[in-house]
Parts: structure tokens; sequence; C-alpha cells
């Protein structure tokens, strides 16, 4: 197996005393290279091991360390620390620090019980307050009963009381205080019911409600004091053992894993078997260490039976090895795609390699933006500060500064900066020439129209060739004159730089030859996996336990055949459609056409044949299917226009948006949101009435954030204030004079003023009631 596979493996088993298990699975651990397979128990003689003595004191540990993580906000260390450290710290005084650290964040949850407490008796007491009562007169009698609670009919509650003596107090919800003879308060309870009467806890007490409520205020603010203190001694504790906390664990929890091995091992009464998988590189490494633990030593490398574990395999399915991926740098973080997607059979090639070149090709190819590029790269940047101290974040961080990277070099490549089209385009002063090369040779001259793009985006033209006043192309190449082609690539094929991807040919762009260029790279593509497809079936066979060269060449080779076909006549078909005059080439066009029918016919009844005799298909379903799924590959490959069709819309949207704040700058009248602004200076109307517009949503955002420091009764005039404060805002930037401005606010002034005046009659209409 090779860089193009997964990694090769091999089967270990290995035998020892039964008093080295211990030993044999620790250095195993210390390798880090076996994926060990777990005993059955299906065998006479052997039975499961048994954990080390030390496993109940270290699960012991670790589940205290990990309740102690739990109870505080620590995040994954940015550094990895060393093990012999930690385990020294684990021994020494981190015990004790978390037994501290325990008592602070358990001293927290029982201050936050109490402060509950004294939230729910506050609320209850400031319900109460109103009444004008004294909590030791709202219970404790021996003859009397009382109703203490809240109503929407204070007038029903009156009605129920049948004599008693009925205190109330506030409005929407009324709190009433009902005082009866205890022979008649199953009646008058009865009443209240239907009075709708909510009844309310009293809590225990004596003396004023009000001297309460100061009372219950003073310990919470006393309360709030000390947890403060105590999560600020927590959040210290955090920052300075934290790391080391979560270390330990994770030290502990592989520690744990140690101690439990021997019960995945198959011991009898003097002996032990480990049997599992190693990657085949490191059998001598392996070998060797197990040397002094280990009697009898196999390692054995995988060899795949073609076809085995597949659907129509005869005989016992064949196990494979676990799949690791080869040891890579460059390519490495395009296994996140690949893990994403699924890792290949064993033995099958791995397509990360691949798609470290097609996946930022393609990419680059759609976005091709220097800004968005550079943004991309930034955020990279951000995720491998933030994230990229484990193996996962760095390898993500990596794998989106390729594609920013790509994206870069496409932007240059177009000639494109924040969605503008920054470079200067040429035309020929003869008409029907669009190419810098042929205008020369025709005798014409080649002019520039500079590009319309804001300066602030052209300043980039700098780093290309006479400030983008440059244009070359694959037409200018005379490489295959041998078979006829004067100038530029076969198949129609055109490369520039710059390359112009969202302007038409005819108006000297290159729009069409991307439409072209994806295409065929959605043939080369397919092409390849078909490629890929064919090795794997000839070697490793198909799901259908199907192997060898003649299997792959009809199930995959009748796709290629195919595509190649499909392609030559769909190109022999449409050139001669295009009005071509030269005999040679047209004959050359004919020919191709009549080839690629013919091949397309062969790879049709190829497979035909292949879906009756590997994939078990009868024989006129598959003549009926074979030419649909023939015709099929014609959409798979056009399918790859879609890397040019969401650049173009890309492109488009942004340059929409462009227009939007600048407008069309070339007609030297702006009708963007910018063009705006200009026009408003044009005018003599001062900027600042601009911020008119944005002046209440900026007010919103203040009072949002600074509404914990405003007075309670702020709150209930939130719009009003608003309206309020946008409107001064706007006469003061209007100049507008002192009086008109104090006439248009006073019935502002008056509401709330009214609003409080009537909530003073309401506090002395309780206060009446309550006498």
């Amino acid at each position: 197996m090779g860089r193009l596979t997964t990694q090769a493996m091999s089967r270990l088993t290995a035998a020892g005393s039964l008093s080295k298990v211990d030993d044999a699975v620790k250095v195993l651990a210390d390798l880090n290279a076996l994926h060990i397979l777990d005993y059955t128990g299906d065998e006479d003689g052997f039975n499961l091991g048994s954990p080390t003595p030390e496993s109940e004191e270290i699960g012991r540990d670790l589940n205290r360390y990990r309740s102690a993580s739990s109870q505080i906000s620590v995040g994954t260390p940015k550094v990895p620390l060393e093990a012999e450290p930690v385990r020294g710290k684990l021994q020494g005084d981190m015990p004790d620090l978390v037994v501290e650290m325990v008592r602070c964040a358990d001293r927290v949850a029982a201050i936050d019980s109490e402060l509950s407490d004294i939230d729910a008796e506050s609320e209850s007491l400031e319900l109460l307050r109103p009444l004008g009562l004294e909590l030791d007169l709202l219970s404790g009698y021996e003859s009397l009963t009382v109703f203490v609670g809240t109503t929407k009919d204070p007038e029903a509650v009156k009605a129920a009381a049948r004599g008693g003596i009925v205190f109330t107090a506030g409005v929407k919800p009324t709190v009433v205080a009902v005082f009866c003879e205890s022979d008649s308060a199953p009646a008058v309870q009865s009443g209240l019911e239907d009075a709708g009467f909510a009844p309310l806890a009293v809590p225990e007490g004596e003396g004023e409600i009000s001297a309460r409520l100061a009372e219950l205020a003073a310990s919470r603010a006393g309360l709030a004091v000390e947890e403060r203190k105590l999560q600020r001694e927590l959040a210290g504790w955090a920052a300075e053992h934290g790391d080391t906390l979560l270390a330990g664990i994770e030290l502990l929890e592989r520690d744990m894993s140690l101690a439990l091995g021997p019960i995945r091992v198959a011991v009898s009464a003097h002996a032990f078997v480990l049997d599992g998988w190693v990657e085949t590189s490191r059998s001598d490494e392996i070998r060797e260490a197990l040397a002094g633990t280990c009697i009898d030593i196999d390692i054995q490398p995988f060899k795949i039976t073609p076809g085995g574990g597949g659907h129509a395999h005869h005989g016992p399915e064949q196990q494979f090895p676990p799949i690791k991926f080869v040891d890579r740098h460059t390519s490495k973080p395009l296994e996140l795609l690949t893990d994403l997607m699924g890792r290949p059979a064993y033995g099958k090639v791995d397509p990360t390699l691949f798609m470290l070149f097609t996946y930022p090709l393609f990419f680059g190819l759609i976005l091709g933006d220097m800004v968005y590029g550079v943004m991309t790269i930034m955020l990279a940047w951000f995720l491998f500060k933030r994230i990229g101290h484990f193996e996962t974040g760095m390898l993500a961080s990596k794998f989106i500064l390729y594609i920013g990277i790509s994206t870069v070099v496409f932007g240059y490549i177009y000639g494109e900066f924040a969605g503008f089209e920054i470079l200067p385009h040429g035309t020929c002063d003869i008409a029907g020439i669009v190419s810098a090369h042929a205008c020369t040779e025709a005798g014409g001259m080649w002019g520039w129209t500079p590009s319309h793009a804001p300066a602030w985006a052209t300043w980039v033209t700098g780093a290309y060739p006479n400030a983008g006043q440059f244009h070359w192309s694959t037409e200018e190449l005379s490489l295959f004159a041998f078979v006829g082609i004067e100038h530029g690539l076969p198949f129609s094929m055109e490369l520039a730089y710059p390359f112009h991807r969202v302007i038409p040919v005819d108006s000297g762009g290159n729009l069409e030859h991307l439409i072209l260029l994806t295409i065929y790279m959605g043939v080369v593509h397919v092409l390849l996996g078909l490629a890929i497809g064919f090795r794997d079936i000839w070697l490793h066979g198909d799901v259908h336990g199907n192997a060898g060269p003649i299997v792959a060449l009809f199930d995959r080779g009748s796709w290629i055949v195919i595509l190649i076909g499909g392609f030559m006549f769909a190109y022999g078909f449409l050139g001669l459609g295009s009005g071509h005059t030269d005999e040679g080439y047209v004959a050359f066009l004919t020919s191709m056409r009549n080839i690629g029918g013919a091949m397309a016919g062969v790879g049709m009844l190829m497979l035909i044949y292949a879906s009756w005799a590997y994939h078990g298909m009868p024989v006129l379903i598959a003549a009926f299917l074979g030419p649909i799924e023939a015709i099929g590959m014609m959409p798979t490959v056009i399918s790859y226009v879609r890397l040019f069709a969401v650049g173009m819309a890309g492109v488009k949207i942004a340059e929409t948006g462009n227009n939007m704040l600048y407008g069309h700058i070339e007609d030297g009248h702006g009708v963007g949101l910018l063009g705006a602004v200009a026009d408003l200076g044009h005018q003599h109307v001062e900027g600042l009435v601009l911020l008119l517009a944005v002046a209440p949503v900026l007010l919103a955002i203040g009072i949002k954030l600074f509404s914990k420091q405003l007075p309670p009764e702020a709150g209930r005039f939130g719009l009003l204030h608003g309206m309020t404060f946008s409107g001064l805002f706007g006469m003061v930037l209007l100049d507008v004079d002192v009086v008109t401005v104090l006439t248009v606010l006073s019935p502002f002034a008056i509401v709330p003023g009214l609003a409080f005046v009537l909530a003073s009659l309401d506090k002395a209409d309780l206060s009446l009631n309550a006498q």
C-alpha cells in the first residue's frame, strides 16, 4: 500500500505470563500503537482479565476532580501540559486545593439558595406592605382565621367576608386580608373561592413589614457581597489551577483506561493473550517493545481477499482492520473533509491528497476575490489563535487558510477586489477581434478603457504589469501547430492573464471561456474518479464480491468509454454546427463525431453487460436502463458549470451592493447612498441632519445597555422617552428656537406628571382603605 491509500495494518497476537499482563498493556499504551480487539470470552480455558488494584482509587479521584471541574468555568488549555509535572501536582497539593475550591463553590450554591428565598419572601412582603398591617397580625390567632391573598373583585370579597374585617390595598390585583371567626371560616373560604380569591403565603415574623423588608435587603446585600468575593476567588482559582485540573482529569482518564486494560484481554490461570491491529510500518518497533513482557509475538500483515466481505461472497466474511490515514503534513487538513464524507474502505484509494488540489481550486474559481480571500485568511488566523492548540482546530484553520490563499490567487487572476473589477479592459479598433495578439497581427490598435472602481480599490493594479494595461492569452501560443492549430490550445480552450470572467468574449473578456473550462474540468474530474474506481474494483472488488481486471473493465471501464466517447461526439457534433469552413478541420470534426458516437455505443453495451453479469439485473431491464444511465453522464459533467454560475452570481450580488452604495460612478452623478450624501452636501444641507435617521436606533441601544442604571419607573414610559429624546435631538440639530422646543415638548412632560400624580392618589386611597 502506498501514499494514495490508507495505512497498511497487521494483526498482532501476543502471549505471555499472566504476571506481565499489566506491563504489556502499559507498553502498548505508551507506544499508542495498538487497536485492541476485546476478548469475547468464547474460548475454553480463557476468561476476561481483572482490573488492576489501583483502579478503585483512580476512579474515586477521577470522579472527585470531574465534579470539581463542573463547578468552575475553565476553558481548554491553550498550551499542552507535560504529564510529569501534572502528576506531581496531583500527588502534591492539588487534592487540598480542590477541597478548598469545592467548599467555596458549595457556599456559593448555598448563598444562591438563600438569595432565592429572600427574593421570594421580599416579593410576598411587597404585596402585603400596602395593607399597612404588621406581620404578627396576619397569623397566630386561636379563635380567628385570616385569609390573605389577591383578587380582581374586592367587592365580592367583602360580600363573602360575612361580617368579618376586610383590608384591601392596590389595584390589579388587589391585595386583601379577611379576618373572620373560625366557626364561619369554611363558609367564608367558599365565598372567597367564588370571588376569584388567590391565597398568598404569609412569611413568618413580627413587626412592621417595611422593617422586615429593610432587614431582608440588608441580608441580601451582605450575601451578594460575600457571593461576589467567593466568585472572584473561584475565578482566580480557575485561572491559576484550571488548566492543571483539566490536564489531571485527562491523565487520570488515561490511567483508568490502563487500569481497566486487562479486562479486554484473554487470560487463563497462568497466561494472557493480546489481540489487535497495529500499523505494519511499526511492526519491528512493537516487536522489540513487547520482547520483555511477552513470550510469543506474532505480527501478520493483513492481506485482502478480492471480493471478501461482499454481498455475493461465499464463505466467512473477511474482518477488516481499522482505517488509519497515512502520515501527512501538507494535505493533512483535508482529512477533515474525508472524515466528513467517510473514510475509504481498507486498501482503496484515499481521496485526501487529490482534494488538496481540487477543493482549493474549485473554491478559488467560485469566490475569486482578493478582499474575500484576505478575509478568509484572517478567519483562519483567528481560528488558529482561538482553537489552534488542539489538533482539530489547527487542521480546520489550515484548511480555511488553503482556500483563502486560493481565493486571493484567483482574485488576482480575475482582477477582482471587493466585488469591483479593478483592471482596465482592452479592446481592438478592428471589429470582431477580441485578443491583443490578433489585433496586433491584423494591424489594429489595442486600446484600454479604465475601470470604474473607486480609488481605494484600484490601487491594487500596481501589482500588475504596466498597472493592469496588460493582456496575455494562450492565443499567442503555437505549441500545437503540428496538429493544425496555428494559435491557441486544442478544443477551443483559452487561458488568459488577466482572466475577465464576467465580461463576454465579444467585449474582450473570458466569460464563455470559463464556462467551457468548467465543463472540461468536469470531464477530467469525473474521469479521475472513474480511474480510481477501476483500480479499486480490479484489486478489491465491488460491493457484490466481484473482482479482477475483467470486472473492472466492464464495471468502470464502460463508464470511461462512455465519457470519452460522449465528449468526442459532443465536441464534433457542436463543432460541425458552428459554421467552420476549413475542409481539413471539418473532416477532423466529422471523424471525431463518428468515432465518439461508436465509442459511446460500445460503452453502453459494456454497461448493459456489467449490470446483468455483475449486479444481478435481468437482461431486459439492463438493456432498458443502460441507455438511460449512459445519458445520465451528460448532466453529471455539465453540472460542473456550477463553478462558473455560483461565482458569477456572487459577483453580480457584490456588484449590485456596490452600485447601491456608490451608484454608477461613471455618469459623474452618484445615485447610491454615498451619492445621496454628496448631493445633500452640494445643496448646503448640514451633514449632521443625517443622524436624525439613526438617532432613535442609537437611543434604543443606549437604553437597552444602561437600563439597569435607570429608575424603575422609567421603564413604564420607554416608548415615550424614545420619541421625546429623538425629537429633541432632531430639533437641536435643526437649530430650532428654545420657545418652540418647550412648546412641542410640553405634552410629553405633562403625561408622566399626571401618571405620577395618579399613582400618589392610589397610594393615599390604599391607606384610607387600610384604616
